[in-house]
């Protein structure tokens, strides 16, 4: 008779018990499919992705390059560090978009004055204009994408999403920037 592995069986029953338990009653976490904030939050962000890709390919944009180059635009001159914490992404991650970014042309890096081991990020002017250019069409699509949502609903909408914001953010103790 092969020996049980007791920790395996535990993990097994305790996570069987919890579906169970959250299938009986409703939810805060789950919604009726059993969905969390967080998952339909990344299908959201995917959808949103995919749907902003479609702007940005006529330009040859990257979705993952549009994000420094819109931190870029509302905050202006930023170091490198800071600018991967507001995009979300890490600095080892940051190096070769930025590479390519400057190789187009669209953000430039120099050294900090400062401390010479950082480098301050800026828009060049034909990122700037690309910006300006793509930017409009990106918020018409985020707004069409809100079509048959009340103000009232979108005001809660707001107020929920931001106190999720300062919960995670509290619970991050700093370690995160947010844009």
């Amino acid at each position: 008779m092969p020996k049980s592995n007791s920790s395996a069986d535990t993990a097994v029953t305790t996570a069987q018990k919890l579906v169970e338990t959250t299938a009986k009653k409703p939810s805060d976490v789950f919604d009726d499919r059993g969905r969390t904030v967080p998952w339909m939050a990344r299908t959201v962000h995917r959808l949103y992705d995919a749907q902003s890709q479609k702007l940005l390919d006529g330009e040859g944009i990257p979705i993952a390059y549009w994000y420094y180059l819109r931190v870029l635009a509302e905050r202006g001159e930023v170091n490198q560090l800071e600018l991967s914490k507001r995009v979300g992404i890490a600095s080892t991650t940051a190096v070769p978009a930025l590479d390519n970014l400057e190789k187009r042309g669209l953000v430039k890096r120099v050294r900090d004055p400062y401390d010479r081991r950082k480098y301050l990020v800026t828009l060049e002017h034909e990122g700037k204009r690309l910006v300006d250019e793509l930017l409009p069409d990106l918020t018409n699509m985020i707004a069409a994408s809100l079509d048959g949502i009340s103000e009232k609903d979108l005001r809660v909408f707001w107020k929920v999403m931001h106190q999720i914001e300062t919960n995670l953010c509290q619970m991050a103790e700093g370690d995160t920037a947010v844009d």
